[in-house]
């Protein structure tokens, strides 16, 4: 009943973690993405795979038309572009995580003005799993906070828009429904 982002986080990964049987599973690790696809599927098999809903016809954005979806087509898509592994130079490569539910909610609902500077560099640092080359690796996990920001400070313009590439390609959870308006025949 709450509309608190943090309890509702807190409430999702309580449901899936109690629906978990697989050992070693921490819900607290697993990506966004993953999240909502285990949630969307406990869902369907415990209330039923269709859910009806009202979708607004995008040619004239008020009509609303009945829909039903089965929630078993709903997938995970991962655009072809997409690598966690981000090469910076001729050798070195920055290998990303993905921003777990505690991530997200902590960086897109904590703040009124929206994310500062600082906060952007928080998230991206949290996301950094290793960076690497052919002879050396870096554990994020064994950095300080302070070093992964400076490390991404030093980034340039082009290195740091990759960096962005990552977040804009990452795996999300879609799917496309095709509607008629009955109003005007518009699809």
């Amino acid at each position: 009943e709450s509309e608190d982002p943090k309890q509702i986080s807190e409430a999702l990964k309580t449901v899936i973690g109690n629906c978990i049987l697989t050992r070693g599973v921490k819900v607290d690790n697993l990506s966004i993405f993953d999240i909502e696809y285990l949630f969307l599927n406990i869902r369907g098999k415990s209330v039923g795979e269709d859910v009806d809903v009202l979708l607004t016809c995008p040619d004239d954005g008020t009509t609303q038309v009945p829909v039903s979806i089965n929630l078993d087509e709903i997938k995970v898509n991962v655009k072809p572009e997409h690598t966690r592994d981000i090469k910076l130079d001729d050798s070195l490569v920055l290998r990303m995580k993905y921003p777990s539910m505690s991530e997200f909610v902590k960086n897109n609902f904590s703040n009124e003005g929206g994310m500062s500077v600082d906060d952007t560099f928080t998230m991206i640092s949290s996301c950094i799993e290793q960076i690497y080359n052919e002879e050396e690796s870096w554990a994020a996990a064994d950095s300080t906070k302070k070093e992964l920001t400076e490390f991404l400070e030093q980034l340039t313009s082009q290195q740091f828009k990759e960096v962005e590439k990552f977040f804009d390609t990452m795996p999300k959870l879609s799917h496309t429904v095709k509607i008629k308006n009955p109003n005007t025949g518009l699809s």
